[in-house]
């Protein structure tokens, strides 16, 4: 899926990978597509969650070799 920004939260755990997409994602246009790379299969549950809290659209979400990869568009 095409995508403006990368965001890479590999190795984050607890409240980490949210601060940092929420800093990122404060420098983004309304409307730019992010891909979000993590390791952490928490993020399964955690990801749709911050979508939800922050109204930014989870377009598609999916795991491959053991990465759990998310496309949000900000709001």
């Amino acid at each position: 899926m095409k995508h403006d920004h990368v965001i890479d939260i590999k190795g984050l755990c607890c409240s980490a990978p949210v601060l940092r997409l929420t800093k990122e994602f404060k420098a983004f246009a309304s409307g730019d597509v992010t891909l979000v790379i993590s390791d952490k299969c928490s993020m399964v549950k955690d990801i749709p969650a911050y979508c939800d809290m922050t109204e930014h659209a989870l377009l598609k979400q999916e795991e491959k070799n053991g990465l759990f990869q998310f496309w949000i568009k900000k709001k």
